[in-house]
């Protein structure tokens, strides 16, 4: 029996002291361990393009590497289920956004459902253009091209699963299945494609197009409001263009999300990084120059407005015929 005692004293001296099990916030993350960022598109692509400067950043405020792996592949379900599919620890996290969304409720992935918000970014908005040598100079004569000759001018989206994917059926339909609606791998392929005359319209996020804004011609915003970039300013909206009651998606939300079950103390951390990381000049300017619309929200706040854009979504889904119960 003194033995016993003797043992629990020193058990609970040890637990007094701290050297018994390590708190998960003071030995997270592991300097030797790696967290990588998991952009479920190619690169060079808007996604890809926003999340690497800030992931610069958030580099200068954690003690482990953090790489991008980029993992495209049925507009984003493929690059969501590599995220699923690792341990939820942390060290693993995903691109996440308006596309997680639109896959997860076509059935592409369990997406946002098994996911659980650290903190956002921005909003990116959405810009419909051709390639400046094609004769439309407006949507109302790229539309009514398409009707002439309906199924002929092919209408690119960065892919099925995601919003530009979303917004491009939703277009079609509400212009009596005019175009050929045709998907890519990501917005690097769409572009790529578009500037190559493979494809005769792309919806392009507003980084993209600002990227190229001397090859390509755009033709509307579908955001509410018009860009605040001088370069993109007299691009009219929707409403402006005469189609003010098209519901489709305006632009693309991006966050970073983790794999649901990851320790609090974890994602804690991680949102401490990402703060820093995105109110840092340098991602301030950049957001600033790409005339990125600045939402920032953080764990249980960045869940409850997911489900906001879930509630928003359905409805879009369901016109388009994609949603999936």
């Amino acid at each position: 029996m003194k033995r016993l005692i003797l043992f629990l004293g020193v058990l609970a001296i040890v637990a007094g002291t701290g050297f018994g099990t390590p708190q998960v916030e003071e030995t997270w993350p592991d300097p030797e361990q790696t967290i990588t960022v998991v952009v479920p598109y190619g690169a060079g692509g808007g996604t890809d393009l926003i999340f690497r400067p800030v992931v610069e950043e958030m580099k200068k405020q954690s003690p482990a590497n953090i790489i991008v792996s980029n993992v495209g592949g049925a507009g984003s379900a493929t690059g969501t289920n590599e995220v699923l599919n690792q341990p939820a620890d942390g060290y693993t996290m995903l691109a996440s956004g308006t596309h997680t969304v639109a896959a997860t409720l076509q059935g592409l992935t369990d997406g946002y459902r098994e996911l659980e918000g650290i903190a956002s970014l921005n909003w990116d908005p959405f810009i419909i253009a051709v390639l400046r040598d094609k004769p439309w100079n407006s949507m109302k004569a790229l539309v009514e091209a398409a009707k002439k000759n309906p199924g002929v001018i092919s209408l690119g989206n960065a892919g099925m699963g995601g919003a530009t994917g979303v917004a491009s059926v939703g277009l079609n339909l509400a212009f009596d299945k005019s175009f050929n609606v045709t998907p890519f791998s990501g917005g690097a392929d769409l572009l790529a494609n578009v500037l190559g005359g493979h494809c005769d319209v792309g919806i392009f996020s507003q980084s993209e197009m600002l990227a190229n804004r001397n090859m390509l011609r755009p033709l509307v915003i579908l955001y509410d409001k018009r860009s605040a970039l001088a370069d993109l300013k007299d691009v009219p909206t929707l409403k402006e263009a005469g189609y003010e009651n098209l519901n489709v998606p305006g632009g693309s939300f991006r966050s970073f999300s983790v794999k649901k079950g990851t320790p609090p103390a974890v994602k804690k951390k991680l949102a401490e990084m990402v703060d820093q990381a995105y109110n840092s000049k340098v991602f301030q300017d950049f957001m600033k120059e790409k005339g990125l619309l600045p939402a920032y929200y953080e764990l249980d706040r960045l869940d409850s407005y997911f489900e906001e854009l879930v509630e928003a979504y359905i409805p879009i889904l369901r016109e388009a015929g994609l949603l999936k119960d």
